[in-house]
């Protein structure tokens, strides 16, 4: 099992707009979608690949980020850096 996120990004209200997920595609069901944000930003800004699994990142169930879609997230990340990277 992954860790648990104990991250202030939890309640951040920027992702309050992030659709629900409650899937378990990839094993990134509860995958925490601060941490997948942050992870999906680094990947772009170093040039990395997009990743096809969010396994081992960190779990939350609190906060803004609860049942929020970690994929839809972290893709935001990855397209905001690379646009950064232009």
């Amino acid at each position: 099992m992954s860790e648990l996120c104990t991250r202030k990004h939890r309640y951040s209200k920027v992702f309050n707009d992030l659709p629900l997920a409650q899937d378990n595609q990839n094993d990134n069901r509860h995958v925490c979608a601060g941490c997948a944000y942050i992870e999906g930003l680094k990947d772009a800004l170093n040039d990395k690949g997009k990743r096809n699994s969010l396994k081992g990142l960190p779990i939350s169930q609190a906060g803004v980020v609860r049942h929020k879609d970690a994929w839809k997230s972290y893709n935001q990340a990855y397209d905001f850096g690379k646009k950064l990277k232009l």
